[in-house]
């Protein structure tokens, strides 16, 4: 018996070059690396094999917004050596995030593909954005959307005063009670002069 069409379709996806896309705002930029790196090598194929080239392409954007564990921003270093004299180079994860946002996220995909001979190839199918705004070129090709690795919860000041009506209240407050973050900030006063 041959294959159906739906196993024909399915047999075409696993050898094609698929395009998925990702948003990492809030995203942990080891673990997004990793997730990443195994999309890129092909690694979530039957047809998987080391040395083989059978990965997909992959879009990730807000790479602006990525985060990084406690005081990572400021403890993780990157080393830069070209080689030349005086061209080694020490530099912490803030610093290279305020020059290119994007740079962290491509050094965490790039350490997750291993040292192998295919890893040059692979990253090559990564595209990435330090906004969300994508060119139509790109977003043409994109068939398949991942799924974050971690939720991002919402700030206090995202949630609508109908749901935080909603919520169930532990205790009721006075009515005369004033709510910090509602409150309009007063600027200190200025700093008046001793006389002498």
């Amino acid at each position: 018996m041959g294959m159906t069409r739906l196993q024909r379709v399915q047999q075409w996806l696993v050898f094609a070059r698929q395009w998925h896309i990702v948003d990492a705002q809030g995203q942990d930029i080891d673990r997004l690396g990793e997730k990443v790196a195994r999309f890129l090598k092909g690694a979530h194929k039957p047809i998987y094999h080391p040395e083989t080239d059978c990965g997909d392409h992959v879009v990730v954007y807000n790479c602006r917004q990525v985060a990084m564990k406690g005081f990572e921003w400021k403890h993780r270093e990157y080393f830069f050596n070209r080689e030349y004299p005086r061209s080694k180079n020490l530099l912490s994860a803030w610093e290279i995030h305020e020059f290119d946002p994007c740079r962290l996220m491509f050094l965490s995909v790039y350490q997750s593909l291993g040292r192998n001979l295919v890893r040059r190839r692979h990253i090559e199918r990564l595209h990435l954005f330090a906004d969300d705004e994508i060119p139509p070129r790109i977003l043409q090709n994109v068939s398949n959307q991942m799924e974050q690795v971690q939720s991002v919860p919402r700030r206090s000041d995202q949630i609508s005063a109908e749901e935080r009506s909603r919520f169930p209240a532990i205790f009721d407050w006075k009515e005369d009670h004033l709510v910090d973050w509602e409150a309009p900030r007063v600027p200190p006063a200025e700093p008046t002069e001793k006389k002498k």
